[in-house]
């Protein structure tokens, strides 16, 4: 009777170090995995807000005005604000009904 419980009681050691062991590894690579995606964005977090900044200051229109000051030899027309879209469905909207109005005055020519 002895014997049983020893060998019970090794067998159950044996199984908690085991699975103890393969729980600390998975939860070590977790972490790993999680600070190397923290680090991405930390990165992406400081291009993003250097990508505003660069915005808001080139987008300045005193700014804009200087640089159109300073290349006179270009021609800059103002942009029709009709054709300013603000989605992709937008514009394939608007280019459908481009499209049914050409179609139309084609088929009265």
């Amino acid at each position: 009777m002895p014997k049983k419980s020893i060998i019970l009681s090794v067998t159950c050691f044996l199984i908690i170090t085991i699975t103890t062991s393969v729980i600390k590894n998975k939860s070590r690579n977790l972490e790993k995995e999680i600070s190397k995606i923290n680090k991405e964005i930390f990165t992406l977090d400081k291009l993003l807000s250097d990508a505003e900044i660069d915005f808001v200051y080139l987008s300045n229109p005193e700014k804009l005005s200087e640089k159109l000051e300073l290349s006179n030899n270009e021609k800059y027309q103002i942009f029709d604000s009709s054709r300013i879209f603000f989605s992709i469905n937008h514009f394939l909207e608007q280019d459908l009904q481009e499209t049914k109005f050409l179609n139309k005055n084609n088929l009265k020519q």
